[in-house]
């Protein structure tokens, strides 16, 4: 059924509502909104003489005119609107950590990951906890947690994180099972190896200590963010930074396309030529 306005009106689960529905605004509309704001033409003739009659006039006649560009407002309307939700839209990241933590070397990943990719072989790392630097005549290699037998996902990146130590086997593990090797040897496949167990989206950890060692005894000499790495086939990142800082995020994650950026742009500069047609007064013949 319909209302007065013409509105088609639904019934859903016993409660009456009105059919969701974006309608340009009418001829009926505009006039009572311009009255409600400026009063009645006559309101203003005897609130404010002729100066006030005129302000409505001019209100009246732009406003009278939104129906004519309404369909070329909407889409520029929604360009702001998907700015927004780009920038709402972060990929996920694990963030690997290589610090001194008192007298003891520390490896942690902590974050969280969405999607993983193909699964391209099955293995472990053979150690609850290895590291092994990229200058030692051994591929970079990062265990944390205990050892398992677990999935595998092919990365691109950098071919290492730097240093030259080699230690097999931490003193303490703990969180889920995750397995790290970068690698520029073509004979040795790059990749990661994550617990089976993780829920996708959800907070992922993992840590190994490996006591009495340090940045320095295993020949990090470079701080912050060493490189970045992503699951093959996602836009999912790997950060691994050496130190005690916080590991920051791929600079370019949080820039927004170009697209969004344009509309945008669009949207602004069509409001502006509107807001300069609203603003121009009405000019009117005098009467003889």
């Amino acid at each position: 059924m319909f209302n007065g306005e013409g509105r088609k009106i639904a019934r859903s689960k016993g409660h009456w509502k009105a059919a969701t529905r974006l309608d340009p605004p009418n001829q009926q509309r505009i006039t009572a909104c311009v009255n409600y704001l400026t009063g009645t033409k006559m309101h203003a003739i005897s609130g404010g003489g002729k100066i006030a009659a005129h302000l409505h006039s001019s209100a009246m006649m732009a406003l009278h005119q939104l129906p004519k560009y309404w369909k070329r407002l909407s889409p520029l309307l929604a360009a702001p609107a998907a700015l927004l939700l780009s920038q709402g839209q972060a990929k996920a990241i694990l963030n690997v950590n290589i610090f001194d933590d008192g007298p003891n070397l520390k490896v942690t990943v902590q974050g969280s990951l969405s999607q993983l990719g193909s699964i391209t072989n099955v293995g472990q790392c053979g150690f609850n906890g290895f590291l092994s630097g990229q200058f030692n005549g051994f591929p970079s290699l990062l265990c944390t947690g205990p050892t398992a037998s677990v999935p595998g996902y092919a990365i691109s990146g950098p071919a290492g994180y730097g240093g030259n130590g080699f230690l097999g086997g931490a003193d303490l593990v703990s969180g889920f099972t995750f397995r790290f090797r970068p690698s520029s040897d073509p004979s040795i496949a790059s990749g990661i190896r994550i617990d089976s167990t993780y829920v996708l989206s959800q907070p992922f950890f993992s840590s190994a200590i490996f006591n009495g060692k340090s940045l320095a005894s295993e020949g990090f000499t470079a701080t912050g963010l060493v490189g970045t790495w992503t699951i093959d086939g996602t836009s999912e990142s790997i950060n691994v930074c050496i130190g005690s800082g916080p590991c920051t995020s791929n600079p370019t994650s949080s820039v927004p396309g170009p697209l969004p950026l344009l509309g945008a742009g669009a949207a602004f500069g069509w409001s502006r030529r509107l807001r300069r047609r609203i603003a121009t007064p009405l000019i009117t013949p005098s009467k003889a």
